[in-house]
């Protein structure tokens, strides 16, 4: 059995971009497996993060925008997120940047294997790939896949973002390259759901179009292509178009914890960690800065924890899941008064989890009080 300080397992977003900070401290130095059964060479997906600041990933930005729109019935308006910026990493570019950073500057060791389970009965743990085994001082598990029929505990809400898109280039111009649609309410509506069109255009010509879901049931892929049809060319006007690519995903808006694993120095990681907020299913910047307090934690010899999330927060996301779930107001209404009555700055530290207390009650005091009084009340009494 072969022996490493540390083990990440899974070489998605976040094993990459732990790995990755690895590479940037002295923990470039420890002997560190990479394990994952594919080979990430493929543009499998798109990440999408606001941010008021430099990225560490800013070279491979695929595009960036200090403009966002937003649509409702009631609300329309284009509106400048300066100094945030709306910023697009294509997941290509993420996995060539990342994996030969981490090549040239470590010897970390790579390995493509299928991960068959985790041994927590020893005092390190192991992780068993075929018929090898492997032990460390920590595991990092970034594993996560999603389940069509996960064990539901009561009193929590278990909903998922799910998306279609495709990347078109059009003729004529059609896109205002310099703002994105950030959520269009103007898509057919359904109880108990929100849904809206979401648009990345990356010049005049070409974008990435998509149909976004929250619910707790996915979609056949004959009614996403039909949703996002009908945003292409009946809403979006958008009629001559050819599809050169697309993309479609699946992200967890759980409001149960994720279960900490059962062995001290198994570390969850990415989805697993909660990094994929319950309320907006945002997650590659979480990923970043989980990632970051995980290697200060071990160059201070401080004890690894398995969250990183607030309680606080975490009581305004089961509110509102469980307003959307049980129809209390519709989704539209909500976002519309969000941006309606506020500076989306405010917006976006509150649904980053940096706004202060001040802040959190000017946005609950534009929102009807009654909806959510009932669904905190619900939430409490059922768990």
């Amino acid at each position: 059995m072969e022996t490493y300080d540390y083990i990440i397992a899974g070489t998605g977003a976040a094993g990459l971009s732990l790995a990755f900070y690895f590479a940037q401290s002295p923990l470039k130095n420890k002997k560190v497996l990479l394990i994952d059964k594919n080979v990430k060479n493929q543009n499998d997906r798109t990440w999408c993060f606001w941010q008021n600041g430099i990225s560490d990933f800013e070279e491979i930005l695929y595009k960036s925008w200090e403009n966002i729109y937003f649509h409702s019935s009631a609300f329309t308006e284009k509106i400048n997120i300066n100094p945030y910026h709306y910023k697009m990493i294509r997941g290509i570019d993420f996995y060539n940047f990342v994996q030969n950073f981490i090549k040239e500057n470590t010897s970390f060791t790579w390995l493509q294997a299928e991960i068959q389970n985790f041994d927590n009965t020893k005092t390190k743990p192991i992780l068993q790939a075929g018929s090898q085994k492997f032990e460390a001082e920590y595991i990092f598990d970034g594993t996560w896949q999603p389940s069509e029929n996960p064990e539901k505990k009561q009193g929590y809400h278990y909903l998922y973002q799910h998306f279609k898109g495709w990347f078109i280039e059009t003729i004529n111009p059609v896109f205002d390259a310099e703002t994105m649609h950030y959520m269009d309410f103007r898509v057919p509506q359904k109880a108990s759901e929100v849904r809206f069109g979401y648009v990345l255009p990356f010049n005049s010509t070409k974008g990435l179009v998509e149909f976004t879901v929250f619910s707790d049931n996915l979609l056949t892929q004959e009614q996403y292509i039909q949703e996002l049809k009908n945003y292409l060319e009946n809403i979006l006007n958008i009629t001559d178009y050819n599809i050169y690519d697309e993309e479609f995903g699946i992200i967890p808006m759980f409001d149960e914890p994720f279960p900490k694993s059962k062995h001290p120095n198994i570390i969850p990681i990415g989805t697993k960690a909660g990094c994929a907020k319950a309320s907006t299913g945002f997650t590659f910047d979480r990923i970043q800065r989980h990632s970051k307090q995980i290697v200060r934690n071990l160059l201070k010899n401080k004890k690894i924890l398995q969250t990183l999330w607030g309680k606080k927060y975490h009581l305004y996301d089961s509110a509102l899941l469980n307003v959307i779930h049980k129809n209390r107001l519709s989704s539209e209404e909500i976002f519309g008064r969000m941006f309606q009555k506020h500076p989306v700055q405010r917006i976006f530290r509150f649904l980053d989890e940096e706004s202060s207390i001040k802040e959190d009650i000017q946005i609950m005091n534009s929102m009807p009080w009654l909806p959510f009084i009932k669904a905190i009340g619900q939430n409490i009494l059922r768990k």
